[in-house]
């Protein structure tokens, strides 16, 4: 008799680095729960994973994510990996950031990390291989929006705070830090240009000479959730192609 697949969870799932990661964790042989705001956008990447389950959740709403663990709870009795991949990127620096963007940036990348990693503590505490990634961004190093950069840096001092807690049991927590990425996400953050000009200049200051894809994330995430990971917790890997160095002009 085959041993039950684990369970995975990932927020923000509709968009393009979650759907890479729900797909490629499916691949891998999770049973993945496909978690998003949207709803009707988390069924769509669902309908390309073979063991999913759609799931409603605003990582912004304390009630959405009680009720979304109590079903995950529920249905599949459990949970193994939690991946925390919901974000917004708000435009501005530190005089024109309007501060509700500030305040929902937080609520949504770092706030909403925290309160889902902690209603899913319960269920991770009894895994015998639980697993934690948090999505973070180069921009930790960098700098860049300042509602952004704080909210990936807090994400970064949450995930070691969580692999502490959840290393007596032997979970883990890390973070995958991504650089530029060819998606709308990235083009949302208003970084200024043409936007084929704009990837080409991210690309010339990358070591590779290449901007990441939304697979290259979730190949990092996979190895993260992966039994190959059991000994590293508490780091940050970035995925941006050497562009976490001195950038290459």
């Amino acid at each position: 008799m085959p041993a039950p697949s684990r369970i995975a969870l990932v927020t923000g799932a509709g968009g393009a680095f979650g759907s890479a990661i729900a797909r490629r964790l499916g691949n891998d042989g999770f049973t993945v729960v496909v978690t998003d705001a949207a709803v009707e956008r988390a069924a769509a990447v669902c309908a390309t994973i073979p063991r999913s389950v759609p799931l409603h959740m605003d990582v912004s709403d304390d009630h959405s994510v009680t009720t979304a663990m109590a079903k995950v709870h529920e249905t599949l009795g459990g949970l193994d990996v939690v991946v925390n991949n919901a974000g917004i990127a708000p435009t501005g620096g530190m005089t024109t950031t309007a501060l509700a963007d500030f305040d929902r940036t937080m609520a949504i990348n770092l706030r909403g990390a925290f309160v889902v990693s902690s209603a899913a503590m319960p269920h991770l505490l009894k895994s015998t291989a639980a697993r934690v990634i948090m999505i973070g961004s180069r921009t930790w190093l960098s700098g860049g929006n300042p509602a952004y950069t704080a909210s990936k840096a807090g994400v970064v001092g949450l995930c070691r705070t969580m692999a502490q807690e959840l290393g007596e049991t032997g979970g883990t927590c890390n973070v995958v830090a991504p650089g530029p990425v060819d998606t709308s996400f990235v083009d949302a953050m208003g970084m200024g240009g043409e936007r084929v000009a704009n990837f080409a200049r991210y690309a010339r200051m990358t070591p590779m000479r290449r901007v990441a894809t939304p697979e290259d994330v979730a190949n990092a995430t996979a190895f993260f959730a992966s039994a190959d990971a059991s000994f590293i917790t508490g780091e940050v890997l970035h995925v941006a192609g050497g562009l976490q160095l001195a950038p290459r002009l």
